[in-house]
This record gives structure tokens, sequence and C-alpha cells, in this order.
């Protein structure tokens, strides 16, 4: 199945920020030697995970240019291309292609245990446990609300 890239008009249809040829040039002109190697369709797969991460991730200033549009940009207020959001986009495909951006968080070590009344105490996870980018917290600093990835809060 062949990557839909959004081309500006917030197609319904849009699966990436960024194609596989925006994605090359990034990773050439970054020294990026392991995108190069990967498969066409594997690169693909790795830029839907990297934006089905971005969007997940992060809350972005303005409006959707439309209300069926598949993903977080266009925006009302930018025009597309926005460059931080392809730059990462192509950033975390990279990463992508190396396991999960996001992975299902467990339980704490055991920081202290005690037997009699029972009592465990747990080391707390950075970041809920999951892998911070933040070269991609910066790319995205000028277009997200508050400017770090944030949760999605909206009102029912």
């Amino acid at each position: 199945m062949a990557l839909i890239v959004e081309d500006g008009t917030g197609l319904d249809t849009a699966e990436a920020y960024a194609s596989v040829a925006t994605a090359d040039a990034y990773a050439l002109a970054m020294g990026l030697s392991a995108w190069a190697a990967a498969a066409t369709a594997d690169k693909e797969i790795a830029l839907r995970r990297a934006t089905q991460y971005i969007d997940s991730r992060y809350t972005f200033r303005g409006h959707a240019l439309t209300d069926t549009q598949a993903l977080e940009w266009p925006r009302e207020e930018y025009q597309w291309p926005v460059r931080a959001v392809v730059n990462a986009c192509c950033e975390l495909a990279v990463r992508a292609l190396a396991g999960p951006l996001v992975a299902d968080v467990e339980a704490g070590s055991v920081k202290r245990e005690q037997v009699g009344p029972i009592e465990t105490e747990y080391f707390e996870q950075a970041n809920g446990g999951q892998v911070r980018f933040a070269l991609v917290d910066d790319l995205l600093r000028g277009v997200t609300v508050g400017g770090r990835s944030t949760l999605r809060i909206e009102r029912a």
C-alpha cells in the first residue's frame, strides 16, 4: 500500500507528514546512514509511525485546516509544509526503524520493601517510562502549545 503524504490541503486519507524521498534527503543531510539501508516498505511504515507519534504526543497551536483531515496538520495559521513538523517526522522515522517509539510501561522496580506490616515502594519511572525525544521536542517547540509534548485534553 503506497504511503499517502499530506500535501497541505488537509487530506482525509493522509498517513504521513513526509515522503520517503523527503526523508531520504533529510537522512542523507544529517548523516543518518541506517535510513539509507532500509527497504522502501519499511521506510513507509516508519514514516506512518513517526506521524502517529507526533499527532498523539503533541498539542499544536492554531486550528485544523479542515474538519475532515486525517492528521493534525496542516493548520489554518501556518503555510504547509512546516519544516519543523516535516523534520520531526523524518527524525522520528529513523528511530522507528530501530523499534517502537512508544512502549508499554511496566511497573517500576522495587525501591524498598518491608515485610510486616507489608509495605512496598517502587522507583518512579522518568517520563512515564517513555523515551523522550529531546530533539523532536525542540524542533516542534515553536508550533506546539506550551512548547513541549503535552497531554491532549478535550472538553466532552
